[in-house]
């Protein structure tokens, strides 16, 4: 296993988010292994931060994980012990950063890439 790059675990974050902003159970059962049960805690933790309709997405890539002008970047990237890349993210509702801050692993084996989900926290 190796350890996937920012910008690896840049692109699956952004699917990741893409399928949980339009509430789209079946694509985070089948592209990351989510149970509709945890689907379900991931829909009511977004709700406790942001209003029904709220779009979310993440920071735009170039500035993401940068953190010049503010106490930390909108993503902050770390290896695991396991060489996972974990991911604490901002996750921005209509485009300006919010609350809300996504916490996931990234990790590559055979060339492949998998997202462990932990929580939604802040």
């Amino acid at each position: 296993m190796s350890t996937p790059t920012n910008q690896q675990a840049y692109a699956k974050l952004k699917e990741l988010v893409e399928a949980i902003d339009v509430r789209d159970s079946q694509a985070l059962q089948q592209e990351f292994g989510i149970s509709n049960a945890v689907a379900d805690e991931i829909y009511e933790s977004i709700d406790e931060y942001f209003d029904k309709g709220t779009k979310l997405s993440i920071a735009p890539e170039e500035t993401a994980f940068d953190s010049r002008g503010q106490q930390r970047p909108f993503i902050d990237a770390y290896e695991t012990n396991d060489k996972a890349l974990g991911l604490e993210c901002v996750l921005f509702a209509n485009g300006a950063p919010g609350e809300a801050i996504l916490h996931i692993e990234v990790s590559e084996s055979d060339g492949q890439l998998s997202v462990y989900y932990k929580y939604v926290g802040s």
